[in-house]
């Protein structure tokens, strides 16, 4: 006699199917907040990083009397050359000054004596490939060069990053520490290096220490032009655009710049000057990057 089938049995089938289509309904709605959960994650690693930098960053300050390392000690231009003695007048920072051609002087490298932990140095987020070799000192980072027309030993970390695109750090620092801007200077915003004791007199003592590097433009093979493996500041004076949108003239890249402004869910983390950070979208931090809150060439369209 063969088996017969009972109501029961297809009701339990029935209840199956609706159970199933019940926790592919849940799961459906579950895993973009799971997604906002483990971003939320990484740009709070991220922030614990940055407070990390940031609090190197002011003990190498304090056991250096409050002064930043100086990148070189001439005038810069806003095309990057530099002269011995500042300008007459506003109308000649453009550029046309010499090239600049001492070698990058590593803050990560710098800094290591504070942080311990090369890995403060990257966020999370940034899924970019890393240096494939941590340096601790300048010899074995760059061979200690002095020049750009050096090149570093091929087993050096900076020589290995550059041949395979690979991040050094996460995090950009602005150059108003490391370097003297003419334009500011003669704009009266600030008058050579930015030190503790100079803090103390601006009118932006809010002002960004640190931005989130964009990884993703700077290190990318097709973009010889705007990209530099070694980068790890930026010159605000500049103008906005070379921050967030380098523009037209960037191709695929013209929506980018050198602070990576949205990463964390349309903002970012950054370093004050005090040592702390906070996470903020561009709108609220834009005017944060230079000493008199005045945006210089701003972007008609800014992001948000």
């Amino acid at each position: 006699m063969g088996t017969r089938r009972t109501c029961a049995d297809g009701f339990a089938l029935l209840e199956l199917l609706v159970v199933v289509s019940i926790i592919a309904l849940l799961m459906a709605l579950l895993l973009p907040a799971v997604g906002r959960a483990r971003r939320l994650g990484r740009a709070t690693v991220c922030l614990a990083h940055q407070r990390q930098v940031g609090l190197a960053a002011r003990m190498y300050m304090d056991d250096h009397r409050g002064n930043m390392f100086h990148h070189h000690e001439g005038w810069v231009l806003d095309d990057g050359t530099q002269v011995a003695q500042l300008p007459a007048d506003v109308s000649a920072v453009q550029g046309g000054g010499t090239g600049h051609s001492a070698a990058e002087i590593p803050w990560v490298i710098l800094f290591h004596p504070y942080l311990n932990d090369r890995q403060v140095g990257f966020c999370p987020s940034d899924t970019t490939p890393r240096s494939a070799a941590f340096a601790t000192d300048l010899r074995s980072f760059n061979g200690e060069i002095s020049s750009v027309d050096d090149s570093p030993p091929t087993d050096s970390e900076l020589a290995i990053a550059e041949r395979d695109h690979l991040t050094i750090q996460s995090y950009l620092l602005n150059s108003v520490l490391s370097h003297k801007s003419a334009r500011y200077a003669l704009e009266g915003a600030l008058h050579g290096f930015l030190s503790d004791t100079k803090i103390a007199g601006l009118q932006n003592p809010e002002m960004v220490m640190f931005s989130e590097r964009n990884s993703e433009a700077l290190n990318a093979v097709d973009n010889p032009e705007f990209g530099s493996v070694s980068q790890d500041d930026y010159d605000a004076w500049v103008g906005e655009a070379a921050l967030v949108r380098w523009g037209p003239s960037a191709g695929s890249y013209r929506d980018d710049g050198w602070i990576r402004y949205d990463r964390h869910d349309g903002a970012a983390n950054y370093i004050f000057l005090d040592g702390h950070a906070e996470r903020r979208r561009w709108s609220r931090i834009r005017d944060l990057h230079f000493p008199d809150r005045i945006v210089r060439a701003p972007l008609n369209q800014p992001p948000e």
